[in-house]
């Protein structure tokens, strides 16, 4: 083979160099499904309510309501690994992908990837979920929550080579022996991973589980587009959201994403009573 020129990538983000550290040869589990919902009705609902309830709705804050009323209804998708067993949690908590733009001449470059996770949130509305995930995000963008700065500001200092030792090892006093560490957010990545690329004009995309967050489901929501939809057996112009969906087989097989997917669609179906009426647990149905 001939020689390659090559020069070494300088000045990019914490992100990149995490994920230099998460992942390596493909021999993992992952599943990947698409959903693609009808939305046109829901989008005056979202207005209206976020009017109601002096919140900015958007699609993460509505299938973060759907996703919640899914986990309720199949529990046993709602955890993570432990050593060689599945161990269940006790709340739905939603994860949300933060992006945190670079600074300089060279801001995409430098833009970089944080997380932040709202917690409880079968006992949440869509406007609680919102205000939730608005204030929290504000201040991991604004870099002033102390645990997740230290450890961004640590992932600096950390070697290359060494990256996928430390996310490792912090996995496995976090979740494997499930204990509090100093310096490290207590349980960070939550029962559901949501990134919103739509917002950005991206069209279906699959996102990769992150092995060190043992995350088994994640929840990629695309750029909405007018589509021809049947309905009614007609076919009309409407506006459909692509959810891409990547989940751990070791979690979920056929049987539990095609009851995830019904109670999901479900929710679009009857948003009044399902997705802008009260807390989640007030209308699941087991």
């Amino acid at each position: 083979m001939g020689y390659v020129p090559v020069t070494k990538l300088e000045g990019v983000s914490v992100f990149r160099k995490a994920a230099m550290g998460t992942w390596q040869t493909c021999k993992d589990p992952q599943v990947y499904s698409i959903m693609e919902v009808d939305v046109t009705d829901i989008i005056p609902m979202m207005e209206e309510y976020g009017k109601e309830h002096g919140a900015k709705i958007t699609f993460s804050h509505v299938v973060g309501k759907a996703i919640t009323y899914c986990l309720l209804r199949r529990p046993e998708i709602n955890g993570f690994l432990r050593g060689s067993r599945i161990w269940l949690r006790k709340d739905v908590r939603l994860n949300y992908l933060v992006n945190i733009p670079g600074e300089g001449a060279e801001k995409v470059k430098k833009a970089t990837l944080s997380t932040t996770a709202i917690p409880d949130c079968e006992t949440r509305t869509i406007a609680g979920i919102a205000q939730e995930l608005s204030a929290r995000a504000e201040v991991v963008r604004q870099q002033k929550d102390p645990e997740i700065k230290k450890n961004m500001d640590m992932w600096k200092v950390i070697p290359w080579w060494m990256m996928k030792y430390y996310l490792s090892f912090a996995s496995w006093l976090i979740y494997g022996l499930n204990i509090n560490i100093p310096g490290i957010p207590k349980d960070p990545f939550g029962s559901v991973m949501i990134t919103n690329i739509g917002t950005m004009g991206i069209g279906p995309t699959w996102a990769p589980l992150v092995p060190y967050s043992r995350v088994p489901l994640l929840i990629t929501l695309c750029s909405a587009a007018k589509k021809a939809w049947v309905v009614n057996d007609e076919i009309k112009i409407r506006t459909i959201l692509p959810v891409c969906i990547t989940y751990d087989h070791r979690f979920m097989d056929g049987a539990q994403a095609s009851q995830m997917f019904a109670d999901f669609h479900e929710c679009f179906r009857k948003p009044q009573e399902l997705l802008f009426a009260g807390p989640a647990t007030e209308n699941v149905k087991k």
